[in-house]
């Protein structure tokens, strides 16, 4: 059975069977950053589509010194994983809320003040593809979607106020399950913290006595190392609907959603000042 390592070579030579090699590649390529960085299929996704441009220039680059092509495909994407990790890092806080609603100079006859989208994302939102990306971006920031912000942002995203709020509805139900992780994982680190606060006064009291001292001590360590855990088990249960789910509640593939954010993003950097954080 022919190697990865002479497919790529017989490539070079023929350039011939680049699908077939980005087929083989591509599954190794979105589960990288699962295996290095423990990421979510989300973030996977955007890393592949960070990463597949640049395929054909890394199987040109490829150059047979001994070593197998998956030794060079994992140097490879370990730098393109660092790039990456670094952009979104950057990016992370300006995405987090990802649109930031003005209030209008002019008001409402009863005084309440009207929401609008920033007027450069709606002059680039133009096309029916810029709009439908726009709703999936949207739907990423349900968790904190209510109806002013839904009459706003709905006719850029080209649907109703009432169409937008039953998607995030929807989503909503889905995240149920991890909203009640989220409440369990919160109710131990509070627990813990009070715990912790408990034995710290404790210990305070008992400075002569070195046996219950040490007691304390070993039952104070145990309670950090339960809030230490439940904030990490916080810090991972992801509340922002997933690409997968977004793709079910408007009946499009992942993949789509995937592509569209990304492109969108990029689409928007314009807009926004990384160092201001106009649009977190």
């Amino acid at each position: 059975m022919e190697s990865l390592t002479e497919k790529v070579l017989r490539y070079q030579k023929t350039r011939a069977g680049l699908s077939d090699l980005v087929d083989e590649l591509a599954p190794r390529v979105y589960q990288f950053p699962r295996r290095k960085m423990g990421w979510d299929e989300d973030a996977c996704g955007d890393f592949y589509l960070f990463v597949h441009p640049r395929l054909i220039r890394l199987l040109d680059r490829f150059r047979d010194q001994g070593k197998p092509f998956e030794s060079y495909l994992c140097a490879v994407l370990n730098w393109q994983l660092r790039n990456f990790a670094r952009d979104r890092r950057r990016g992370q806080t300006n995405w987090n809320v990802s649109l930031r609603l003005e209030d209008s100079e002019k008001e409402s006859d009863d005084s309440t003040p009207l929401l609008r989208v920033p007027s450069e994302i709606a002059s680039i939102v133009t096309t029916d593809a810029d709009r439908r990306n726009f709703l999936f971006l949207v739907l990423k920031c349900s968790r904190s979607l209510d109806p002013e912000n839904a009459q706003a942002l709905a006719p850029v995203a080209g649907i109703s106020s009432a169409r937008l709020l039953t998607l995030a509805s929807t989503l909503q139900g889905m995240r149920a399950a991890r909203e009640t992780r989220l409440e369990t994982f919160r109710s131990r680190r509070n627990k813990a913290f009070a715990l912790i606060r408990v034995l710290e006064t404790e210990l305070m009291s008992f400075q002569g006595d070195e046996e219950r001292m040490a007691a304390l001590r070993a039952r104070l360590a145990r309670a950090r190392k339960r809030m230490r855990s439940a904030m990490q088990r916080m810090a991972r249960v992801g509340l922002a609907p997933t690409n997968r789910e977004i793709g079910a509640v408007l009946g499009v593939p992942k993949g789509t959603v995937d592509s569209g954010l990304y492109w969108l993003k990029r689409k928007l950097a314009s807009v926004y000042d990384p160092d201001n954080l106009r649009l977190a």
